[in-house]
């Protein structure tokens, strides 16, 4: 029996129907953990919400920190949150976001802050204990040739909602059309752990400064795939859990994401991320070279961007894709989108720097086919695309060539499949004569005239 939808439908979220190029390179982000116990004893619900235990957890000297809490039981409303001394900033966690963190809090900027536990009036036997804290010690020196094509960084300040940090592993990360996440393939592991957005610049000698927790994302180790090969071949696609303030997932807080393209050949590129930075080789610092091996900056491993010449694209084979193009970058870029310059469509994931080496810099391409399975099943399997407003004119479903209706989509997606919409109008009738999951990942789809 078929169903023929006149009227709009609205979908937000889902609804069930030569010289060796080197790698771009991580710049970790310092850091060690130490013991640090509390314990909150057991507390007992009253009649109405009270905060029952409080602790100033205090490391002298730390950048910053995270706390990492071992036993506990916040039972079905009670929540601890977690207050930063130095800026006010503040984090609320509870039992089922506390698990999606892993049992351990944002990066809270400053030596010392506040644990409160806040008992619910009907939860009996709530407690919290940590275990250890992680202490963010001041900036420290890599010895890495610097991806600088030319004898001047000119790369600037950037605010591009789409691309965050990733700590403590010192990379970028970036929002694109189907919801997920993409960085290099070399940043992944046990160190990749926190997506930030909207970074604000770092101290003077180039320690990090963290964002408000309702801007900092625990990523989810479970949904990254991964390669990590060499030049064209170093890519991941990941997934986060939402905030644990906002019951956000980034898209929807920043409001932006990155289309993507195979088929595109541009002119001028650019790449957007999280490099470090510091001065140049000067007469009073010959050895400076832009924050590698010399001092560091508060522009440093904040986000920036410059432009370039493409120099084209090389298919060694299909799971060996990569682009080369002269733009700047740095350590900790790595993971960064490589740009269309001028427009919000994408055509790979730089990696690699080699401009010391030949003037150049590398990254992996969408036409490698391991990284589009990887993102044509993110959403899950038997996928279809549909993208309105997607700029290339080829057509197969996928999310580097989405169809442009909804009728494209449903006629063509398996039963039992699903039919991912990027956000966006369609003026069309839908019908629909099987099973199938509708999502929209990236924010409201209307359907209908």
């Amino acid at each position: 029996m078929k169903t023929r939808i006149l009227a709009k439908v609205m979908l937000i979220g889902s609804l069930l129907l030569a010289i060796p190029p080197m790698s771009s390179a991580q710049a970790p982000i310092p850091y060690h953990r130490q013991p640090y116990f509390i314990d909150s004893g057991a507390q007992r619900g009253r009649t109405e919400n009270l905060v029952a235990f409080r602790e100033v957890v205090r490391v002298s000297g730390a950048s910053w920190l995270q706390l990492h809490i071992g036993e506990h039981n916040l039972g079905k409303k009670s929540y601890v949150s977690i207050t930063s001394l130095q800026d006010g900033h503040m984090q609320r966690l509870d039992a089922q976001s506390l698990s999606e963190w892993q049992n351990s809090t944002a990066y809270f900027n400053g030596d010392a802050v506040e644990v409160q536990l806040h008992v619910a009036p009907e939860d009996d036997n709530i407690f919290i204990r940590t275990t250890e804290v992680t202490v963010g010690e001041p900036a420290q020196l890599i010895v890495k040739p610097n991806d600088i094509c030319g004898n001047t960084d000119d790369r600037v300040a950037s605010n591009d909602p789409r691309v965050g940090r990733i700590v403590p592993v010192g990379c970028t990360g970036w929002i694109v059309s189907n919801g997920a996440h993409l960085t290099a393939g070399h940043c992944t592991g046990a160190f990749m752990q926190i997506l930030q957005f909207n970074v604000p610049p770092s101290q003077a000698n180039g320690t990090i400064v963290n964002p408000p927790p309702q801007d900092q994302y625990p990523i989810n180790a479970g949904t990254v795939v991964s390669a990590n090969n060499g030049v064209g071949d170093d890519w991941a696609i990941f997934g986060v859990n939402r905030n644990a303030n906002t019951g956000q997932l980034p898209v929807e807080r920043q409001g932006a994401f990155y289309r993507m393209s195979r088929d595109s050949n541009p002119a001028t590129v650019r790449v957007t991320g999280y490099g470090v930075d510091g001065p140049g080789p000067s007469p009073g610092c010959p050895t400076c070279d832009f924050g590698n091996n010399g001092p560091r900056n508060a522009d440093s491993q904040t986000e920036q961007t410059h432009a370039g010449p493409s120099l084209g694209e090389t298919v060694a084979n299909a799971n060996n894709v990569s682009w080369a193009y002269r733009v700047d970058t740095q350590p900790a870029n790595s993971g960064s989108p490589i740009i269309i310059d001028g427009t919000t469509l994408t055509i790979g994931i730089h990696t690699n720097g080699d401009c010391a080496a030949n003037n150049r810099n590398l990254g992996t391409g969408f036409e490698n086919d391991g990284l589009e399975n990887a993102i044509n099943g993110f959403v899950g399997a038997n996928a279809r695309y549909v993208d309105g407003s997607h700029p290339i004119g080829l057509h197969d479903g996928t999310t580097l060539r989405p169809f442009n209706t909804v009728t494209a989509g449903v006629t063509a997606v398996p039963t039992g499949g699903i039919v991912s919409f990027v956000t966006g109008a369609y003026p069309e009738a839908l019908t629909i004569n099987k099973a199938m999951t509708l999502t929209a990942p990236v924010g409201p789809v209307t359907i209908g005239q």
